[in-house]
Order: structure tokens, then C-alpha cells, then sequence
């Protein structure tokens, strides 16, 4: 048998040429030759090999998309299109709305996110046959808390799908986003927070007054490196809120430090503890994986933040009277920091900018300067000593919705 010639003709096609004849054989993604037949000619065994790269290959042909697009166009009905089309249109004015300022740059990026999800799923299903069950099956699979972003944002597309006369029915307005469950986990107070903090290690405290006057999540905090986001002559803090880093606008803000915030951070730079990040400590024990699992030995990840806080919590006995469930955890010092901001008599909308849940008009007056730029340049300035604490009723805080939200807000 002589060895086959290189085959120039089809990927894939191998061709063996004897005195007996001349065998055609396609080599398939397993690399098993698979024969194609003796004597069939070689046009004939290109044209298979071709039929056959094209039906075991994952990326479409070039002849496939024309013919579909092809398909699509002589099937379009402009009264009637895909949802792609609505999708792309109802995005247009979502912009348009920015631009305008009329809705908040955050609020625009949250919901062009869920558009990129929405056209994955629909973008080929024409407008007028999405149903309810279509949207619910979606709305099945999220939280309870995200379940109450989708459907009004559902609801707003397919208004807008009736307005440009696509369709007469709102298929979203029979969906029912489930309710969060009830909060069981109780607010921080203040003589709570200082039992706490009066048992617990140097470090833990550090972490508990930069979250406290700071306003930003574990997350974040734990993040925060010392040479790259900390400057020390204009004593502020780089955060880069990780809850946002898909966003279209993730939130960058330049945090300003009042004097408790930068004694907490000065007692962490200048900790005998060598560390690269702001939130630091060294383990009581090392293991080999939670060492790999860090980017520094005495880096401090979030789970080990909140177990900790959890561990010298229930030390202090500052909520012994309410069910373990009950008590609150580190995450919730932020709600507690929104609250004594309020009392402290800073605006809402100086706390909402801290927090990062601010548009840069709302951040203006407290930006150095006039012009606003990014990171957006905040102020953490809470003062304790102006706050009465016997004035707080810790059961009811009679906080604007605004601020309750953001102290509600899931970690």
C-alpha cells in the first residue's frame, strides 16, 4: 500500500491509493478513521468530508448563517419582531434616560445587566409569543431579593414593547415576585458594639471602627492594601466595591478619613504585624490550605472576619438574651455606621455617596473642588462624641426608606 498523499482538498479527508483501488476515510474528532468508501471519486469524498466538518464542528458555517439570516429576514414582521429588537430599543432609552439624567447611573448599569441575561434567553422568541410562564421560569430561579428587580424591570420592557404598538398585552403583569424573608437577624446598638469591641484583639477592633466610619462591606475592606489604596498625606482610602466591579459604573470611591476612621487605619499601618492589606492578623494556627487560600499568611479573607467576629461576639455576652440566629454579625456594623450617621446629622445623601450607592450629582458637595471625577471623592467624618446614644431608640430608627434599604442590603 503505498502512503497516503497529503490531502489538499477537505479537512479531515484521508485517501489511500493502492493497486486494488483507491479508499476514502475521514479522521473524526476522536482520530478514528471512519471509511467514506472505495472508488467513490474524489469530488464525492470531498463533499461528505465538508458536509461532515460542518456537522461535527460547534461553530456555525458561513453558508448556515447566511441561510438563517437569510431565513430571518424573509420572516421578519415589523409588527411583530424578536425580542432582541425590543431589547435593543428599550436599552436605547435606558440611555437616553441617563444621558438626560433622569435615572442614576447606577440604577441604568443594574438594568443593562439583566438585559444581556434577558437577550441570551429571548433574543430569538418574537415579542408577541413571550407568555408569563416564559418570565416566571426566569423569575423562579433568582432570590427573593432579586426577585423584586426582575419583575418591575419585566414589566417596564414590555410596557414599552405596548407604546411602540409590538404587542397589547403586558405579559409581566401577572408575575408575583416572591417577598424577602422577614429580617431575623436584630440590629447592632451601640452599648452592644462596645462590649463587643471592649473583648476583642487589636486587629478585630481595627477592622470594626474602619467598617463602622467607613460604611463599606467586609468584602471590600478586606481588600484594601496598604501602599496601593491608602494616602497617607491626604489621609483617604481607594475603595473599588467588588458588589459592582460588572457594573457598566462600577463604584470607585476616595474615601476621605475623619480623625476616629484614620486612627483605626494609622494603628493598622503601623501594627507590629507586617501585612501588605489593612485588615491583617496572625492566625492562631497556620494550615498549609488556608495559607494557599490567602494572598498573604496574615491576610484576613471575609468568612474568617465574620466566624471571629461571631466567636468574640458570643464572648462578650452583648446579646446573650436573643437567639444565636438573632444576633447581629460583622456585616451588620454598616447599618449600624448608617444609623449614627444619620443622628450625627450628616444629610442622607452624604451617607448614600459614603456608601457607595450615590449618583455623582449627589456627590458634589462633598467633593474637593467643583468638578466631579472619579474615584468619586467622599467623606467619612463621623463624630460619636455629637451623638446623644440615650437619644436612639434602638427598636424603632425612623430612617428615611432611602437609608433603611441601604441597611438592609444583603452582604
Amino acid at each position: 500500500m503505498n502512503p497516503p498523499r497529503p490531502n489538499r482538498l477537505a479537512r479531515n479527508l484521508k485517501i489511500m491509493r493502492n493497486k486494488s483501488g483507491t479508499y476514502y476515510y475521514y479522521k473524526m474528532p476522536d482520530g478514528k478513521l471512519e471509511s467514506l468508501g472505495k472508488n467513490i471519486g474524489d469530488a464525492v469524498a470531498v463533499d461528505a468530508a465538508t458536509a461532515l466538518n460542518i456537522a461535527l464542528t460547534d461553530k456555525d458555517s458561513l453558508v448556515n448563517r447566511i441561510t438563517k439570516r437569510a431565513e430571518e429576514l424573509r420572516t421578519y414582521n415589523p409588527s411583530n419582531p424578536p425580542m432582541s429588537q425590543v431589547l435593543d430599543e428599550y436599552k436605547q432609552t435606558l440611555l437616553t434616560a441617563l444621558e438626560n439624567k433622569k435615572q442614576a447611573k447606577n440604577t441604568v448599569s443594574i438594568k443593562l445587566g439583566k438585559l444581556v441575561e434577558y437577550m441570551e434567553m429571548w433574543s430569538k422568541i418574537r415579542v408577541q409569543d413571550m407568555r408569563t410562564f416564559d418570565l416566571n421560569n426566569l423569575l423562579k430561579t433568582k432570590t427573593p431579593h432579586a426577585q423584586q428587580k426582575h419583575a418591575p424591570l419585566m414589566r417596564e420592557i414590555f410596557r414599552y414593547a405596548i407604546n411602540a404598538g409590538y404587542c397589547d398585552i403586558n405579559p409581566a403583569d401577572q408575575l408575583k415576585a416572591q417577598e424577602p424573608d422577614a429580617r431575623i437577624r436584630q440590629r447592632h446598638t451601640w452599648d452592644g458594639y462596645c462590649k463587643i469591641y471592649k473583648v476583642a484583639p487589636d486587629w478585630l477592633k481595627r477592622a470594626m471602627d474602619i467598617g463602622l466610619y467607613s460604611l463599606q462591606r467586609r468584602s471590600d475592606l478586606t481588600e484594601i492594601q496598604i501602599a496601593r489604596d491608602i494616602d497617607i498625606q491626604t489621609r483617604s482610602i481607594r475603595v473599588l466595591q467588588r458588589k459592582t466591579r460588572n457594573y457598566k459604573a462600577p463604584v470607585h470611591l476616595n474615601i476621605k478619613m475623619g480623625g476616629p476612621l484614620w486612627l483605626a487605619v494609622h494603628s493598622a499601618i503601623t501594627s507590629p504585624t507586617h501585612c501588605p492589606y489593612l485588615i491583617h492578623c496572625r492566625p492562631e494556627r497556620r494550615d498549609r490550605r488556608d495559607i494557599a487560600a490567602k494572598p498573604h499568611p496574615f491576610a484576613v479573607l471575609p468568612d474568617y472576619l465574620t466566624k471571629h467576629f461571631k466567636k468574640y461576639r458570643d464572648l462578650s455576652g452583648a446579646y446573650d438574651h436573643l437567639e444565636p440566629k438573632q444576633r447581629p454579625s460583622f456585616h451588620d456594623i454598616r447599618a449600624l455606621g448608617i444609623m449614627l450617621y444619620f443622628k450625627a446629622g450628616h444629610p442622607k445623601e452624604y451617607i448614600m455617596a459614603l456608601a457607595g450607592h450615590a449618583t455623582v450629582e449627589m456627590t458634589d458637595h462633598y467633593i474637593d473642588g467643583h468638578e466631579a471625577s472619579k474615584p468619586l471623592q467622599v467623606a467619612a467624618g463621623l463624630d460619636i462624641s455629637k451623638i446623644d446614644m440615650n437619644d436612639i431608640n434602638w427598636k424603632d430608627h425612623r430612617l428615611p426608606t432611602e437609608l433603611v434599604k441601604l441597611m438592609d442590603e444583603e452582604g
